[in-house]
């Protein structure tokens, strides 16, 4: 916990900051659908995350930054409860940075940048709150303009996984390196309503390349005001039978 609160603190001196930095100007109408526009916002998630051994359930808070079109910071804070051990309290800590340096809209390839996933290994291993490693996914992003109401964002990742904190006597316990290639695919119904695809393929072990995964994210939105969005979350990874559900909703600055 003492790790924790800096974190919080900066974040919170950051956010403070953005707001003061804010006109009283009309701001230009969002387009909240597509990966590489970058907004300050929080999400707030209530999700439940069922697996063939257990569920966890708890509440999600994601804080982005947008420092300017080009680049954002996004922090975010799992509570969880495992109703296997009956233990609460924190998840695994995850930060992102996203550097934007191409984005024309005009042009069929209509953006491009990379970013990297940090993920903490803040959630009690033992507890079901987390995965006890430390993950590490520097990535890139590319996007595909192909018409208004439908876009394609590839995004090609590395991702380097700790072995698990604690288990040194275990035999199996070891780092991995994997990658994942996911499309992120809206579809804009309306300026109030939009859902996102992501088909995601990867693979946690090079070493074990037969063992590929497939996930698929789905994602409905409805705004009822321009700063204030209502969000439905599934996804699902059939192979493992693992399923998770969010439903939550997103204020912007």
């Amino acid at each position: 916990m003492n790790k924790i609160l800096p974190i919080l603190l900066l974040l919170g001196v950051l956010f403070h900051q953005k707001l003061q930095a804010q006109d009283s100007t009309n701001v230009q109408e969002r387009d909240v659908s597509k990966p590489t526009n970058f907004y300050t916002f929080l999400d707030n998630n209530f999700e439940y995350n069922s697996t063939p051994n257990t569920t966890v359930c708890g509440y999600r808070a994601n804080l982005t930054f947008s420092f300017s079109e080009s680049h954002l910071l996004l922090a975010e804070m799992p509570l969880l409860y495992n109703s296997t051990t009956e233990k609460y309290g924190i998840g695994d800590l995850r930060l992102r940075y996203f550097w934007l340096p191409y984005k024309d809209y005009s042009k069929t390839f209509g953006a491009f940048g990379p970013s990297i996933d940090i993920f903490a290994p803040t959630g009690n291993f033992e507890n079901g709150l987390g995965t006890g490693r430390w993950i590490l996914a520097p990535g890139l992003t590319f996007g595909i303009m192909v018409a208004d109401w439908i876009q394609f964002f590839p995004v090609l990742s590395y991702q380097y996984l700790s072995a698990v904190s604690g288990q040194k006597s275990d035999v199996n316990n070891s780092a991995l390196h994997g990658a994942t290639f996911q499309v992120i695919t809206p579809i804009v119904f309306s300026k109030k309503v939009f859902t996102q695809l992501t088909p995601t393929v990867g693979i946690e072990d090079f070493s074990k390349a037969d063992q590929i995964h497939f996930k698929m994210e789905m994602m409905f939105s409805y705004g009822f005001r321009d700063d204030f969005w209502i969000n439905l979350f599934y996804k699902g990874a059939f192979k493992q039978d693992f399923h998770s559900l969010r439903i939550g909703f997103t204020t912007y600055f």
